[in-house]
């Protein structure tokens, strides 16, 4: 694609966003009018849309750098007594703002409006809900081939909405080398280094410094809610498994979740609202972090899960909370323990295992150190790692989306 074309396709109407994103029109503004500091819009399926102008402005599209796109226009400067003068729509169909006493015009894109619309509508449309899971509902994570991952990008961006949604996926065909679960991170995007290195291995050691090198069976759980950001994601890339057990088995943890709330609410506000204390037990490291064994965001939606029977220190807080603390706690294990929960699977050399840390409860069974050789090969990132890759993927699917019809039109004769 020329230059010029991209430049065209970066925003339709050739109109400017103040970002890099595209944004299609799907909607056309009827309307437009201010009263005082409200600037309600009407679009064409009945919707509307209001917006503050102090937000307008302080979003103007014009007001940044030309090549960094980022925003040069300071709000906290802005003259106490700003004002649309008039608003209206242009032929093409943008929101045009003039203001007052700055004398500056705002041209906003329908798409980009649309896209930020802050109706409760707008904003449901835009929730991405994960898909929660169990044993009755899933067998194993859904499987991708890498080479294909490698070569298209749509494979590429299925695999990653499947880890962002369903907390889980596995890659088969991977080189069982030691470096790949390197170049399989490099595709999402940057390691998180922590104490184990960047990269790490997971393997029986005579001196271990985790319970993960040695052979007993691990119990469903997070790695690291000892630190404050547990890291968001987790690889695993088996480059040989020829031992008598050490079969893999992933929880939902947003799945006991919900369990808990449903069958057990005064445990599940415990478990979101008086934090645990985690902390590590290392001979080279001390952290320590406190937090809800369940986080939600700021809108109560299940956010993380930290759990780790063995990173956990002692229990602080009030007296008459302890014992309902730890049947809240006992109730959270029994659940993420029940078969009726997990999905158990083995690993084989080549397949790499990525799942989302923060919500998926990884495990194995034991194995016979003896019987054969168990290898697995990790690192971590963090979610904001996937969540770009991911809009990325969508923002170039868009670009050739818009440019395949934009070539259509430009072939199609002319009548």
């Amino acid at each position: 694609m020329e230059p010029e074309d991209r430049a065209l396709l970066a925003a339709p109407h050739n109109l400017p966003t103040g970002d890099f994103s595209l944004y299609p029109i799907e909607h056309h503004l009827i309307e437009a009018e201010v009263a005082g500091q409200k600037v309600t819009l009407r679009w064409s399926d009945s919707r509307v849309s209001e917006f503050h102008a102090l937000w307008l402005r302080d979003n103007c599209p014009c007001c940044v750098h030309h090549y960094t796109l980022e925003q040069t226009y300071e709000v906290s400067q802005a003259p106490v007594d700003l004002h649309p003068a008039t608003v209206g729509l242009n032929k093409e169909g943008a929101l045009v703002v003039e203001w007052a006493p700055e004398e500056h015009r705002s041209v906003f894109h329908p798409g980009w409006l649309r896209a930020y619309c802050s109706s409760a509508q707008s904003q449901a449309d835009r929730w991405v809900s994960p898909t929660v899971w169990d044993g009755s509902t899933r067998q194993r994570p859904d499987g991708f081939a890498w080479d294909a991952v490698c070569a298209d990008q749509s494979v590429e961006l299925a695999w990653l909405k499947t880890i962002r949604d369903d907390a889980c996926a596995l890659l088969h065909g991977v080189p069982a080398t030691t470096e790949a679960v390197g170049q399989v991170a490099d595709r999402i995007g940057v390691v998180r280094h922590t104490n184990f290195g960047g990269l790490f291995d997971v393997k029986v050691e005579a001196d271990p410094v985790s319970n993960s090198n040695t052979g007993i069976g691990l119990p469903p759980h997070t790695d690291l809610p000892t630190r404050e950001y547990q890291p968001g994601l987790q690889l695993l890339h088996c480059l040989v498994n020829s031992v008598a057990g050490g079969f893999s088995f992933l929880v939902d943890g947003f799945r006991v979740a919900e369990e808990i709330r449903q069958v057990d609410p005064r445990a599940f506000t415990l478990l979101t609202t008086v934090p645990w204390d985690f902390a590590n037990r290392s001979r080279t490291s001390d952290y320590r972090w406190r937090a809800p064994m369940i986080g939600l965001d700021a809108d109560g939606h299940l956010f993380e899960v930290r759990a780790g029977s063995w990173l956990r220190g002692p229990l602080i807080a009030p007296f008459d909370l302890v014992e309902e603390m730890y049947a809240a706690y006992q109730l959270f294990e029994k659940i993420s323990h029940s078969e009726r929960f997990q999905i158990h699977f083995r690993l084989e050399p080549g397949d790499c295992l990525i799942f989302d840390n923060r919500r998926a409860l990884h495990a194995r069974t034991a194995f016979e150190a003896g019987s054969g050789h168990r290898h697995l090969r990790g690192c971590y990132l963090d979610r904001d790692e996937l969540r770009s890759s991911i809009r990325l993927l969508e923002r170039h699917e868009k670009q050739e989306q818009v440019f395949s019809s934009f070539e259509s039109k430009k072939k199609a004769p002319r009548v």
